[in-house]
């Protein structure tokens, strides 16, 4: 048995937000394959009578790919013997998931189908928001079989619903009508928990940890506010964008980045014309305020620090020099020089020369002007002396790196 794959397969599930629960005799976590959902939705719900039903059903050497009988899916199969998981180990869950995102029209058509009251139809609703999507189940079959065969567990497939595999059953149970929205509550708060971890991944720059917080808090979706698709996802995406743009201004990156950065998405945002330009923006808008975060936070500075190292990225193209801003700051240049060294681990001059150089990797992607105008532009007086601070920095002159990008 190969341990890796398997984990591979598990640990990419969770990053999805698609849970994974490993049964053991006792099957402590039962109620958690469907998030409690039915034990607060109905009286007298038995998880217990559910964990019986996998023992009765379930054989060995199939892997289920499983409806339920609220149109939820799951993949399950028996875990053989083996030192590569925890002995108490015995099935793997996967789940619940939906292979399309569930629109309110049908959640509200499945609720008349199973004559949820009135008062409970708030929590239905958010309980199927908050279900992760995966978008094609041919898709996730040949991925589960890939990751199975991999491990050494070339397990027959089969498909199955309720009706045939019994696990769930909620005929016969009444409903419970609780005085507070329990299930909706939970879900909202949780997904007020992953949004604050986005915020703080993205707050410090961890571009890493904003992705997995972000595909955790994405399977809570809002109940939809108009009926344009387009229009409602254009919607939620500016709201996301003052969300990322709060959150990167805890970081102490200076207004004027925030506010050009976030003005082009909301420009990107609104010119976007199909929903699947509009579904990959997220990942593109986390990424670009990390960099945000990682080029321009002035956290971990002084104030005065701060001021300079601002007014160097506003003003990069002007002269400027370690005197000049000493005293724009009415502070001696020795202890200007040492603090600043202290903190950024580079002289003044040091920072401008790399201010402006990276202004000039801009200007040589995106124009087609001449090296010694952009020089210019960027505060160098001597396209010469340009060059070889350039060179210094990126190991290559400005043309060659031109030719090496494709630029002519």
């Amino acid at each position: 048995m190969n341990a890796k794959p398997y984990q591979t397969m598990v640990s990419l599930c969770r990053h999805l937000g698609i849970q994974v629960l490993l049964f053991g005799p006792d099957y402590r976590q039962i109620e958690e394959i469907d998030y409690g959902f039915r034990g607060k939705m109905f009286k007298n719900f038995d998880y217990g009578t559910l964990a019986d039903a996998m023992e009765r059903n379930l054989e060995t050497g199939i892997y289920y790919m499983f409806k339920d009988d609220l149109n939820l899916h799951y993949t399950i199969f028996c875990l053989p013997e083996g030192e590569w998981h925890e002995p108490e180990e015995r099935i793997c869950c996967i789940g619940p998931f939906l292979y399309e995102q569930i629109n309110s029209g049908a959640v509200l058509e499945l609720a008349d189908k199973m004559k949820v009251p009135p008062q409970l139809r708030q929590d239905f609703m958010e309980f199927y928001y908050r279900i992760p999507t995966f978008p094609s189940y041919h898709t996730w079959n040949q991925l589960i079989g890939f990751f199975l065969r991999q491990s050494g567990l070339p397990l027959d497939f089969r498909e199955i619903d309720d009706d045939k595999l019994h696990l769930f059953s909620t005929s016969g149970f009444d409903y419970c009508l609780p005085e507070l929205p329990d299930v909706a509550l939970k879900a909202i708060e949780e997904r007020y928990k992953w949004e604050n971890a986005l915020m703080a991944a993205v707050s410090a720059g961890n571009l890493q940890q904003s992705m997995d917080a972000y595909h955790r808090f994405r399977q809570y979706r809002l109940v939809p506010r108009v009926a344009d698709p387009i229009r409602e996802h254009k919607n939620l995406l500016f709201t996301f964008n003052t969300l990322l743009r709060k959150a990167v201004e805890r970081s102490h990156v200076h207004p004027l980045h925030i506010d050009s950065l976030s003005r082009q998405l909301n420009i990107q945002i609104e010119s976007s014309i199909t929903l699947e330009q509009l579904e990959s923006l997220p990942h593109t808008m986390i990424r670009k305020y990390c960099i945000l975060v990682n080029n321009y936070s002035r956290r971990t500075y002084s104030s005065l620090v701060q001021t300079c190292m601002d007014y160097i990225d506003f003003h990069y193209s002007t002269d400027m020099s370690l005197s000049s801003l000493a005293s724009m700051c009415s502070v001696s240049s020795s202890y200007l020089s040492s603090l600043f060294k202290k903190e950024v681990g580079m002289t003044i001059t040091d920072y401008i020369h790399y201010t402006r150089i990276r202004q000039s990797l801009t200007m040589l992607n995106a124009s087609s002007l001449s090296v010694s105008e952009i020089a210019a532009l960027c505060g160098f007086s001597d396209a010469n002396y340009f060059t070889r601070t350039f060179k210094k920095l990126q190991g290559k002159t400005p043309k060659a790196y031109r030719e090496e990008m494709g630029i002519g």
